[in-house]
C-alpha cells in the first residue's frame, strides 16, 4: 500500500487529527475531544447514558441453508440436515428454555447462548439481487443499515455516521448508489504500516491528556476535569490496548470471515463506525452440495467466528455495547431430493441476533407448506409461533427490522417512521 494510499485510508477510518484513536487512547468520547469546553460531551444525549449499542451486521446474497440448522427445525424427521455428527439433534439450553438444535452450536458459550434469538420468518424473496430491497424501510432510499448508523453514530459518537463494510460484497446503498467497501488486510496494513501512531498509543494518550489537563487549568472548567477524572484510561491501559490492537491486526492474515470477524472487533473498539458490515458464510448458494458438505462445513466454522468475534469484543470490554446479527435474503429448502443440496425457499429463513439486549430463544417456527416447510406467524408478545398470531408471515421481515432495530438502542419515534404498523417480538428484548 502506498503511503498516499495508506494516509487517505487511515484519515478516513480515524478521522481527523486521528480523533479515532486518540479517543481509544484516552477512554474519552470523540464529542469531548473535538469540542473540549463543552464537557457534557463527554456523556452521549445531553449527559445521559446511551442505550445504543455497535452492531456487526452478516449480510448474505447467498440465501444460505442456516435455516435448516437452528433450534425450531429439528421438530420434524423430514427436515434434513448434514449427516456429520456436529449436526445431529442436541439438546441446548437457550434462555433458560430447552430446545433441539445443532451440536454445532454449542460452541457459543453458554452467556453467549443466552442472549441468542433464532428468529424464524420469511423474507418472500427468491433472487440473489434482491438485498437491497430486502434492506429498504418503506419508501426510504437507503438501505435499512445507513438509516440505522446516521441515528447510532450520534448516540455513539463514532468517527463516520455510515456502515462500515469490511471486505463484504453484499450491497448496501447510500444516495441510491452502493457503499465501497475495504479489505481487512487495508485495514491492518494502514493501522501497522509507517506513519500510524498505534505503535505509540500511550505517548498519544499522554499527550491528548496533557492538552486537556491545560485547557482545564486555563479555563477552570470543572466539568472537564470530572470528564478526564472519571473517565481516562492509564497510560498503562492505553499501552495495553495498543498492543492488543496490533496483535489482532497482525492476526488478520487474509480477507475471508476470519480476517473480517478480526477487522470487525478492531473497527468496533476504535468506534470506526456503529455499524459494521462484514459476510460471515452459512453454507452459501449450495444447489449441488452433494451430501450437504459444504453447508456443514461453513456452518460449523461460522458458529465458531461468532464465538471469535464475541471473545475478541469481550477482551476490549466492548462486548456490552456490541450487537451481532445475521441477515439472509432468503432461506433454502428444508426439505431435499437425491444427493444434491437446496434450492432457494422464500417461505422460510432464519436470522440471529444475539447481544445484551436480548433474551435468547427461539422466534416462531416451521409448518409443512407447499410440500416444504415455511414460516409460521409470530405472537408479538410471546414469540410463539402459531397460524393465529398478530405477525402475519409477510409482516414476518418488518417484525424482524423492528426487533433488531429496538435492540440496538434506535428511537421509538424513528421506527415508527420507517417501519409503520410493524411490531417487535416483545419477549426477545430484555
Amino acid at each position: 500500500m502506498s503511503p498516499t494510499r495508506r494516509e487517505v485510508l487511515l484519515q478516513g477510518l480515524l478521522g481527523a487529527s486521528w480523533v479515532g484513536l486518540r479517543a481509544a487512547a484516552t477512554g474519552l468520547p470523540i464529542g469531548l475531544l473535538v469540542n473540549p469546553r463543552s464537557a457534557s460531551a463527554a456523556l452521549p444525549s445531553g449527559g445521559s447514558p446511551t442505550k445504543a449499542r455497535f452492531l456487526v451486521l452478516s449480510l448474505s446474497t447467498c440465501g444460505s441453508p442456516l435455516n435448516a440448522n437452528v433450534p425450531g427445525c429439528y421438530t420434524s424427521p423430514d427436515i434434513v440436515h448434514p449427516v456429520d455428527p456436529r449436526f445431529v439433534a442436541s439438546a441446548l439450553t437457550i434462555g433458560g428454555q430447552r430446545h433441539q438444535g445443532a451440536a454445532a452450536w454449542k460452541q457459543l458459550p453458554q452467556k453467549l447462548l443466552d442472549r441468542t434469538v433464532f428468529f424464524h420468518h420469511a423474507t418472500m424473496m427468491n433472487s440473489h439481487p434482491s438485498l437491497p430491497e430486502l434492506l429498504r424501510l418503506g419508501t426510504e432510499i437507503e438501505s435499512a443499515p445507513v438509516l440505522f448508523a446516521a441515528e447510532l453514530s450520534r448516540q455513539l459518537q463514532t468517527v463516520q455516521n455510515q456502515p462500515l463494510l469490511l471486505g463484504s460484497e453484499e450491497v448496501v446503498t447510500v444516495g441510491g448508489k452502493r457503499l465501497g467497501s475495504i479489505r481487512p488486510t487495508d485495514l491492518r496494513d494502514a493501522l501497522l504500516g509507517p506513519g500510524s501512531p498505534l505503535s505509540q498509543l500511550a505517548a498519544v494518550r499522554d499527550s491528548t491528556i496533557a492538552r486537556l489537563q491545560y485547557l482545564r487549568k486555563r479555563t477552570g472548567d470543572a466539568q472537564l476535569g470530572k470528564a478526564l477524572d472519571a473517565q481516562a484510561l492509564s497510560q498503562k491501559q492505553a499501552q495495553a490496548l495498543g498492543d492488543r490492537l496490533a496483535t489482532d491486526l497482525a492476526a488478520i492474515q487474509n480477507d475471508r470471515a476470519d480476517g473480517q470477524v478480526l477487522a470487525a472487533a478492531v473497527a468496533v473498539r476504535l468506534g470506526i463506525a456503529p455499524i459494521v458490515a462484514i459476510h460471515i458464510p452459512f453454507g452459501g448458494d449450495n444447489h449441488f452440495d452433494s451430501g450437504l458438505v459444504q453447508e456443514a462445513s461453513e456452518t460449523h466454522s461460522g458458529i465458531g467466528q461468532i464465538a471469535l468475534l464475541w471473545s475478541k469484543l469481550s477482551a476490549y470490554g466492548a462486548a456490552e455495547r456490541s450487537c451481532f446479527a445475521h441477515l439472509s435474503v432468503f432461506g433454502r429448502t428444508l426439505k431435499r431430493d437425491g444427493l444434491q443440496g437446496r434450492d432457494h425457499w422464500p417461505l422460510h429463513n432464519a436470522a440471529l441476533l444475539i447481544g445484551a439486549p436480548f433474551r435468547g430463544g427461539v422466534i416462531g417456527g416451521v409448518v409443512a407448506k407447499e410440500n416444504d416447510y415455511g414460516a409460521t406467524a409470530i405472537d408479538s408478545r410471546t414469540g410463539r409461533g402459531h397460524e393465529g398470531g398478530d405477525i402475519s408471515v409477510a409482516d414476518s421481515q418488518q417484525s424482524l427490522m423492528r426487533t433488531l432495530a429496538q435492540g440496538i438502542g434506535l428511537p421509538t419515534t424513528m421506527l415508527d417512521r420507517y417501519l409503520p404498523g410493524s411490531k417487535a417480538v416483545r419477549s426477545t428484548l430484555v
